[in-house]
């Protein structure tokens, strides 16, 4: 199943409050013409390769318990390989943003070991 979208449904379906027909759900008359008036913001230059670099990071965590569910040590070690990188990247985007967020990334280690069943044997 597919689903065709053109850029007006795309546009109706992320705008929150409303459903894919334009129509309120249930919120106050005040509150609905706020969100009528309200746009997505678009992310340029800076901001979009931090984005694009949080989402690959965000992928790569959840490929990551994948790969743990089905006990694929081989993909597991190439997925933390690639994370350190991505960590990097996301690291040097951050700081690159002008003018710099107010919230930081705080630590984004996580626990490796490369033996999957190191804990199942003891």
């Amino acid at each position: 199943m597919s689903a065709a979208f053109t850029k007006s449904d795309q546009s109706a379906a992320f705008a929150p409050g409303r459903d894919s027909r334009d129509r309120t759900l249930g919120l106050p008359e005040s509150m609905s013409s706020l969100v009528a008036e309200a746009e997505l913001p678009v992310l340029t230059g800076e901001l979009l390769l931090t984005a694009e670099a949080m989402r690959l990071l965000i992928r790569l965590d959840r490929d990551i318990l994948e790969a743990r569910a089905q006990w694929n040590q081989d993909w597991f070690r190439r997925l933390m390989h690639a994370r350190s990188k991505a960590v990097s990247r996301l690291r040097r985007r951050w700081l690159a943003v002008n003018p710099p967020p107010t919230l930081s990334l705080g630590s984004l280690r996580r626990r490796y070991h490369a033996n999957l069943a190191r804990y199942l044997y003891d």
